[in-house]
Order: structure tokens, then sequence, then C-alpha cells
């Protein structure tokens, strides 16, 4: 099921901030984690990103060796922000999943 609602631009901006003071990578994963009150995306998030900081330079890695059973969803939010955590794809998997490498 979908769920979608309108925001002003100034509420849009709001929530970016309060998405990313909380740790999330993006508003709507915040969104549903507040709505349902579970605030268990955010914790996946941190785990990936804290493990992506600390492996060495050129570690060549899958979303799975993160995380257990990852949500297909982190993947992809993964993917959208390969600079900003200092990683790129550099082939896919036999499972056909993406294998980044830590730059």
């Amino acid at each position: 099921m979908r769920i979608q609602f309108t925001v002003s631009q100034m509420e849009w901006n709001d929530l970016q901030l309060k998405a990313t003071k909380e740790g999330y990578p993006d508003v709507p994963s915040y969104c549903k984690d507040v709505v349902l009150n579970q605030r268990t995306y955010a914790t996946l998030w941190n785990t990936v990103t804290k493990k992506i900081k600390s492996m060495p330079s050129e570690k060549t890695f899958v979303l799975r060796d993160l995380v257990d059973t990852p949500p297909s969803n982190l993947g992809v939010k993964l993917y959208n922000h390969q600079k900003e955590l200092g990683i790129e794809v550099i082939k896919k998997d036999s499972m056909n999943t993406n294998m980044f490498k830590k730059l």
C-alpha cells in the first residue's frame, strides 16, 4: 500500500532537518518510522554508515555484509548516497546485488 501527503516547502525543509538529525538517509524513511512509531530504519542506516566509515580503503562489500537481511530500499539508499559515503558500485555479484568499493 502507498500513503501520500503534501507538505509546503517550509515543512519539507523541517522534515529534512529532522531526518538528518535523527540519522535517517531521507525524509520518507523518517516519516514512515515516526508514523509507525518504530524508529528502526535509522538504526540500520547508522549501522551501515558506521561500518563503511571504519572499513579500509579499497575494501569491497555488499549491503548484506553490513546488516543481516537488509530491506531492499536500504540498498537504494546506499546506492543514492555513494558520494557522501565515499563508496562506488564496482559490479553486480552472483545474486545480482550491487557490490561496492570503499574509496
